[in-house]
């Protein structure tokens, strides 16, 4: 095996290694990698451009949703229109369970979103949503066997092995777990308004979707990945949409539901979500989880990252980013103080992965990364333990 490879599996294991640690390309900048690294990666193809981005930057850890793999190489840009997600879908690059979760839904296409915006559901009152659930059944929506979609997720699985294999382990992810579902299908309004009033027809909804959201988990289980990243985005900067007792009422056994199939085989499971879940940290440790992605925009202060890992950083892995205030509008001096800080946490627990940075001046962005790639070879504290 590979000794990069080996890294990371030695990494997720909680098993310290020497080098710091990296999942995915830590910025989109290409001249700046070319400036890190040496090697040129601008000029070439979607797909090559990837390996080149890789290797140039020995990368550890990449997780991704399933894909339509015609779409992720092709170098079209997508056409800027409105419609059903049928009409849509052609140019659209990600498979997962979309299209049981844009089902019914009037979308638009922008510029700069990841996934598409709702424009119109099919009921606009609380009183058109209960008529709307009576015929609803998002189980419908996914016909599919789990054989059939393992396979889809295989062929995606196995063309970033062959890309990246050498170099860096490959994650499977799901990103509509359950809540992002839910905030997509009916929104947030609607949620809360469905668990106060009729809780009992939330609960058959969510209960009928984790069957969906089940069969994809298992049948990424069936592909030979060794890790598996769980999206579900239940907050905002602020904390939670809801109150971590509506969480456990709602939507946590059905997580432990989902993740069964990758539990069962020892794959190895990350949660992610955009804001800060800390208030349900403990309950996803509770089910099973081996690690968190932390994002950035959040924003977390040193002392709550410090409080966090000083809890969980000794026992699951981690993926964070530094300071998106420091790299956004600090001196250079404080981005280099960010550096080390950041690269000190990774030195001490066995299993912290430098996700990117966060949205960054060029300069800023610059500082903090010829820092950490400089110090990214130097022995680790505690690494003969």
């Amino acid at each position: 095996m590979d000794a990069m490879r080996k890294r990371a599996l030695e990494a997720i294991n909680l098993r310290r290694v020497e080098e710091l640690l990296l999942s995915g390309a830590p910025t989109t900048d290409e001249k700046l990698v070319e400036k890190l690294t040496g090697i040129k990666v601008n000029g070439k193809s979607q797909k090559e451009k990837t390996r080149a981005l890789f290797e140039a930057l020995d990368v550890d850890l990449f997780y991704q949703l399933g894909v339509d793999l015609n779409v992720v190489w092709s170098d079209r840009k997508p056409r800027l229109t409105e419609g059903f997600f049928e009409e849509l879908r052609e140019d659209f690059p990600f498979t997962d369970a979309f299209h049981v979760a844009y089902k019914n839904l009037r979308l638009r296409r922008t510029e700069t979103a990841s996934q598409l915006w709702v424009v119109k559901r099919p009921f606009e009152n609380y009183g058109e949503l209960l008529n709307y659930l009576k015929n609803y059944d998002p189980r419908e929506h996914e016909p599919r066997s789990t054989g059939e979609i393992a396979d889809e997720y295989r062929r995606v699985f196995q063309e970033y092995q062959e890309l990246l294999g050498e170099t860096t382990l490959y994650a499977g992810e799901f990103y509509l777990t359950l809540f992002t579902y839910l905030d997509i299908h009916i929104g947030l309004q609607m949620i809360a308004r469905l668990s106060r009033q009729n809780p009992d027809l939330l609960d058959e909804l969510i209960s009928k979707y984790a069957e969906v959201a089940r069969k994809h988990v298992e049948a990424w289980s069936k592909t030979g990945i060794e890790v598996f990243v769980s999206h579900d985005d239940v907050a905002w900067r602020g904390g939670l949409f809801f109150p971590p007792e509506w969480f456990r009422k709602h939507i946590v056994k059905w997580w432990k539901h989902i993740w069964k199939p990758v539990k069962d085989k020892d794959i190895k499971l990350i949660f992610v979500s955009d804001g800060d879940y800390r208030g349900l940290i403990q309950n996803l440790v509770e089910t099973g989880v081996d690690g968190f992605h932390v994002e950035w925009d959040p924003r977390f202060s040193r002392r709550e990252v410090e409080t966090l890992l000083d809890k969980y950083g000794f026992d699951k892995i981690f993926l964070l980013h530094p300071s998106y205030e420091v790299l956004f509008r600090g001196s250079v001096s404080e981005v280099e103080e960010e550096a080390r800080w950041f690269i000190t946490l990774a030195r001490k627990y066995p299993s912290i992965f430098f996700a990117g940075t966060p949205p960054a001046n060029p300069v800023n962005e610059e500082v903090f990364l010829k820092i950490w790639f400089s110090e990214r070879h130097l022995e680790r504290q505690g690494s003969s333990q």
